[in-house]
């Protein structure tokens, strides 16, 4: 079944910011009917994070990491 919202936008974003395109369609995306507009919507929003600087990727990533 579908993961809960706690556990799917943490991976999703991780990947979104890490992953390939490829990764983020078979990975957290894959468990969802995704259009084609929303597919083109997802390309779109990798192709500008993967224009970031590494530091700014590596600085939304840690957004990421939840403090114990």
């Amino acid at each position: 079944g579908a993961g809960s919202a706690p556990e799917i936008v943490p991976s999703f974003l991780r990947t979104l910011l890490e992953g390939s395109a490829e990764q983020l369609r078979s990975g957290p995306v894959a468990q969802y009917e995704v259009d084609d507009l929303t597919r083109a919507a997802l390309t779109a929003l990798k192709e500008s994070i993967d224009a970031l600087s590494p530091e700014h990727i590596k600085a939304l990533v840690n957004l990421l990491v939840i403090p114990s």
